[in-house]
């Protein structure tokens, strides 16, 4: 099995990436949804979240206000700690499972959304090769004052707070290019697919190395 990692900043189009991805049948574990759902109210995330930060930022309904949260961890790097120490076993959990089913199905080809792949000093060599999506940083903004109302401050505190796609273009394999239209996104991702399947290894080495790759990244994610 084939384990490649998407990564990309925020804003930048990975959901879209996925997106195509799925309707080509190429299997995504995403870890922005997975995120949300494990602090879902109720969800064991949910109530590490609520015991670290206290019950100030959730909502009337109960539900953990997500902007509150988001203002509290941007601008303070010990609160994002604290949110990953609490969510992120969480979500190892859910994609260990998702992991192993793949593997023992017979999977060949998935790709691992992650955000702060390279951010995770160490994770980027349990993939066969990684994906960057990417976008201008002005794009990036402009998306975010756009989809979430934030302002041109509160974009740039977002940004900032990740290593720069530049950078990320540098280490990545494969870079798809998400500045353009979305239909040209969806040429890019549909003729990088072959590459990703190409190559046969014999069956007891894509075995082996699928098995340890799934067990590391089981054992090391974040």
């Amino acid at each position: 099995m084939r384990i490649v990692g998407l990564t990309g900043g925020i804003a930048s189009g990975k959901t879209s990436v996925c997106k195509i991805l799925k309707e080509q049948s190429v299997p995504v574990i995403s870890c922005d949804a997975i995120a949300r759902e494990v602090v879902e109210q109720g969800c064991s995330g949910y109530i590490k979240v609520i015991k670290q930060f206290g019950q100030e930022i959730l909502l009337p309904s109960g539900e953990i206000d997500r902007e509150k949260l988001g203002s509290l961890i941007f601008n303070n790097e010990d609160n994002r700690k604290l949110l990953n120490k609490c969510i992120h076993p969480e979500i190892a959990k859910v994609v260990r499972k998702q992991l192993l089913w793949h593997f023992l199905k017979g999977t060949s080809l998935i790709v691992v959304d992650i955000p702060l792949l390279y951010e995770t000093k160490g994770l980027s060599k349990y993939f066969t090769s990684i994906i960057v999506v990417y976008c201008t940083e002005k794009q990036q903004a402009e998306r975010l004052i756009d989809r979430e109302e934030y302002t041109e401050e509160e974009a740039a505190v977002r940004i900032n707070s990740q290593m720069s796609l530049q950078e990320k273009k540098k280490l990545a394999n494969h870079v798809i290019d998400n500045s353009g239209l979305f239909s040209d996104t969806e040429v890019q991702v549909r003729d990088l697919i072959p590459n990703l399947r190409s190559g046969i290894w014999p069956v007891r080495e894509l075995v082996g190395a699928s098995l340890v790759a799934v067990v590391s990244l089981s054992l090391f994610f974040f």
